[in-house]
């Protein structure tokens, strides 16, 4: 691709936001709002919010872009029941990214080093009542390993630290960890490049652990070739389309002050802790720059944007384990409600095998992080809520359904895990299988009445069998049927009607 053929809009944050406004999905604030009460708006409102004056700089702050299925369904240009095939649609055909020069790079519109670097001018704000400090909860990390030239994209929050310094969350387990301390013991620094106000295709791939290079997962997201612009301080590559990069390394210093606390995507505080010091060296961005925002550790977890994105891998893994398995499964729902991978409901056909329940349970306990599965059969629609819990109710014995097994690793941060490091796990086959021939295991459905007159009477409908009372509807043509209930009363009357083993309406004999 040429740079005259690219379009540096095509991903860019603010087009999506605007596309989002005109479904009517985001909420705008057009009023000054002061940074220390951004938070509250944003997690009061089940909408993207806009602000188009936040802070003293008055700059314009979006966030809760990818808060709900509808809006990652809407960023990746399919209906919400069709993310899951859009998403393996994607990774089946790689894309790539290319360099673009700095003169290419709408994210260089403007440039800030030295002595211009102020971090205090960008919209860092208090997120929850706790945290230790300001922060920016959507920064999107880029960087290089220097031993072997490997690429390496994940999400970060930045918490304010100075006009010049920050911190970053480099305790959970990741690649970008492992990279800083091989830098550490060499007594290097690690170059990065934080993105901030990126498409949610980035995220997808920031979040995602599958082999091969990462810029290139973000290119095979998106759908499309990614144009990257190096660093002009760092040389990290990062995305050209951005609406701004942060610039820097991380010092060689290794860990040596305390980020956070900050409430975390389990729902709690996750405490402070010891992280390396990041020493910013350039600001890049757009000149009509689209801040951006992520709602992180909410009390209503369906609306925490990492939880919809999450749900699409988990949903896309299970897929992959069961089909690994021999295993078709009806329809599959992570539950956006809780964090990471944890909680999954699978629907099978009716017709399944004896067992394959177990074998659905057994499949998924090997995925990190997921500890609860609940299988049901496929007349349940595993998105309802209240579906689910009637097939739990009226289908799942504790003494006979349950499997519990314990001592499989615990994903990071589980606030359920044991003094070894382990968690247990639990399925629930709350299946019947098929419905058989008994009335008492059909469910009940609305009537749906054809009203095409085939018969004059009653009489004549029940001699070709027994038929419910809205069969007999369809074959006379019926509006209600009070018609048909007195025809029944003469018949009852003659001595000449009985009910069927499923209590259908039925002739005593045969007429001539």
């Amino acid at each position: 691709m040429t740079t005259r053929d690219l379009d540096t809009d095509r991903f860019r944050l603010r087009r999506l936001v605007a596309q989002l406004a005109e479904l009517g999905e985001v909420e705008v604030h057009d009023e000054p709002v002061a940074l220390a009460d951004l938070s509250a708006v944003i997690e009061a409102s089940d909408k993207a919010v806009l602000f188009r004056k936040a802070g003293p700089e008055q700059a314009e702050v979006v966030a809760g872009v990818m808060g709900s299925r509808r809006r990652v369904a809407i960023a990746l240009g399919v209906e919400e029941k069709d993310t899951v095939r859009e998403y393996e649609r994607r990774l089946a055909n790689p894309q790539q990214h290319f360099e673009v020069p700095s003169s290419d790079a709408p994210v260089h519109q403007v440039v800030l080093t030295g002595d211009d670097i102020d971090l205090t001018r960008l919209p860092f704000h208090l997120q929850h009542d706790l945290d230790g400090g300001p922060y920016i909860s959507s920064a999107i990390d880029f960087s290089v390993d220097p031993a072997n030239g490997r690429h390496n994209v994940g999400c970060r929050r930045l918490m304010l630290r100075g006009r010049r310094h920050l911190t970053t969350n480099l305790t959970a387990p990741s690649d970008l960890k492992l990279t800083y301390r091989a830098c550490v013991e060499r007594g290097d620094r690690l170059p990065i490049s934080f993105a901030v106000g990126s498409h949610p295709t980035s995220y997808l791939a920031a979040t995602s652990r599958r082999p091969g290079d990462e810029f290139d997962l973000l290119a095979t997201f998106r759908g499309a070739p990614v144009p990257m612009v190096r660093g002009v301080t760092n040389g990290v590559p990062a995305p050209a389309d951005a609406e701004m990069i942060i610039e820097g390394y991380l010092d060689e210093l290794g860990y040596r002050d305390l980020d956070g606390p900050y409430g975390e995507f389990w729902g709690f505080y996750g405490a402070a802790h010891i992280d390396p010091v990041f020493h910013v060296t350039a600001i890049t961005m757009r000149g009509d720059v689209l801040h951006q925002s992520v709602l992180h550790g909410c009390r209503d977890m369906t609306r925490m944007e990492f939880s919809p994105m999450g749900s699409l891998h988990t949903e896309a893994a299970v897929y992959a384990a069961l089909r690994a398995a021999r295993i078709s499964p009806a329809a599959v729902h992570a539950s956006d409600a809780v964090a990471t991978a944890q909680h999954v409901r699978v629907a099978i056909s009716q017709d399944a095998a004896p067992g394959q329940a177990r074998s659905v349970i057994s499949a998924l306990f090997a995925l990190p992080g997921m500890k609860h599965v609940v299988v049901v059969d496929s007349d349940i629609d595993v998105r309802n809520d209240a579906e689910v819990e009637w097939a739990l109710s009226t289908r799942f014995r504790a003494d006979r359904d349950l499997v519990v097994a314990a001592g499989f690793p615990g994903f990071y941060s589980d606030p359920t895990v044991a003094g070894d490091g382990t968690v247990a796990k639990v399925g629930i086959d709350a299946t019947a299988g098929a419905p058989g021939d008994s009335m008492e295991n059909w469910r009940p459905a609305p009537p749906r009445v054809s009203r095409e007159r085939r018969v004059g009477s009653v009489r004549e409908a029940l001699r070709d069998g027994p038929m419910y009372f809205r069969q007999i509807m369809d074959a006379l043509g019926s509006d209600d049927g009070r018609e048909i209930v007195l025809q029944l009363d003469e018949l009852r009357a003659e001595g000449r009607l009985t009910r069927g083993p499923n209590w259908q309406w039925e002739l005593t004999e045969k007429e001539g």
